[in-house]
């Protein structure tokens, strides 16, 4: 990918880097795991996931040093290893980052669900950490083995997740066009099936002139919208350089044109309209507390939707952590003015905040683990001159794969060597 950004940091980069790991060391709990937003002690999968690249970041940018990493390290992997399970031997949707006991949106005690999505984003980033720090594997590989994958992902590789629906958990088919095909990474770098997730049904819409995917299953039936947002497209980018495991060239060639279309339609809606343009989701610190700001979302460009499907268009807004990926990714006119909107928009002390509102130019002054991350990893990917997971093998040396070898240890939890298995082996 010749147009992305790669080198040192420059002085500037520098401190960018250091204002986004200040949130790491203000929201930091003894367990390791750090508050999904300022101040606030829940967490999701992604958001540890989020962490675990954040804390391998701020190692590589030598924003702390050996010793600091191995401790903070330490504490996550035990808790991660620690952290208690659904019946169905699932994870969580949310955990308290001080106690790691299973909760709900209100950060009380209560089982809501999992998410193959969470699941996928701590597997990848479990393997990020790998990659640049080997002798921590086997604890690592641990944290995947304690899992149950029966209920997460079929022979098909069709993701699922559980959600709470009338006091019950109901599993149902996760993932949309762009969310799936990286959430399919994340499982694919363990060896699991993924080609139906890699594979999601789509059609075209046009955007001035331009040709982009969508998710073409109708979100009246499945309550998900149908939506192109920037995050998961960056993330393809600044992880795999969009070579996804488990997919052939012709969907690697198709995710590398989609990326670069998601791309080239925020700058088309620049150059015509004057309007900066970067669409992710993002937080509030009021209600609705969550947005999904999209390129095109339920038959509407420009599309800003809270949760509950309502349209808030006065919340649009140029996300901090979109910016920072497009930045690192191109090199361009466009990504230079992106980022001379936003390089200001932080608290020295607190963090990156999570954006500039399109209609009145206002910070949104909400500061969150997930946008303080991106900023590491796309300062990560700079140093690193490219993907953060260039090689995407596991070694055949490597525990998880002894343990999955190996009949008479490996978990009955649908691993990829175990699915086929005879069930006397297990018995």
């Amino acid at each position: 990918h010749t147009s992305a950004r790669t080198g040192a940091l420059s002085t500037e980069e520098q401190r960018w880097a250091a204002v986004a790991w200040r949130y790491f060391d203000n929201n930091v709990q003894s367990s390791g795991l750090v508050n999904g937003s300022d101040k606030r002690p829940v967490a999701s999968l992604w958001q540890m996931g989020d962490t675990l690249i954040a804390l391998t970041a701020a190692r590589q940018l030598n924003l702390i040093d050996d010793a600091l990493f191995d401790r903070r390290l330490t504490q996550l992997l035990g808790s991660l290893n620690r952290m208690p399970l659904t019946q169905s031997g699932v994870p969580n949707l949310l955990y308290n980052t001080q106690n790691l006991a299973m909760v709900g949106y209100s950060n009380a005690p209560q089982v809501i669900g999992w998410s193959s999505r969470d699941m996928a984003r701590l597997m990848m980033a479990l393997r990020i950490v790998a990659a640049f720090h080997p002798q921590y594997s086997e604890y690592l590989e641990r944290i995947v083995l304690r899992w149950n994958f029966c209920p997460v992902v079929d022979d098909q590789g069709q993701l699922n997740a559980a959600m709470l629906q009338q006091q019950k958990l109901r599993v149902q088919p996760e993932g949309r066009l762009g969310d799936s095909e990286y959430s399919a990474a994340g499982l694919g770098l363990w060896g699991f099936a993924n080609d139906r997730s890699l594979r999601p049904p789509s059609q075209h819409v046009i955007l001035y002139g331009l040709a982009l995917d969508i998710d073409s299953r109708d979100p009246r039936t499945t309550w998900t919208p149908s939506a192109i947002t920037t995050t998961p497209y960056v993330l393809s980018g600044l992880e795999y350089g969009w070579e996804l495991p488990g997919a052939d060239r012709d969907i690697v060639q198709l995710q590398r044109q989609r990326a670069s279309q998601v791309y080239r339609v925020q700058e088309l809606r620049w150059q015509r309209e004057g309007i900066l343009t970067a669409r992710s989701d993002f937080n509030l610190s009021a209600p609705p507390w969550h947005v999904n700001d999209t390129v095109y979302a339920n038959g509407y460009a420009w599309n800003t939707l809270a949760d509950d499907g309502k349209w808030v268009p006065r919340l649009a807004q140029v996300s901090t952590r979109a910016v920072f990926g497009l930045w690192a990714l191109w090199d361009t006119p466009f990504t230079d003015a992106l980022m001379k909107m936003t390089r200001l928009q932080y608290d020295a002390q607190r963090g990156w905040y999570e954006g500039r509102v399109e209609a009145t130019g206002d910070y949104n002054r909400a500061i969150t683990l997930s946008t303080n991350a991106m900023v590491l990893e796309a300062l990560l990917f700079k140093v690193n001159m490219g993907p953060l997971l260039a090689s995407s093998a596991l070694p055949d040396n490597s525990y998880f794969r002894r343990q999955l070898d190996d009949p008479f240890t490996q978990p009955p939890r649908c691993f990829p060597l175990v699915k086929g298995a005879t069930a006397e082996a297990f018995e």
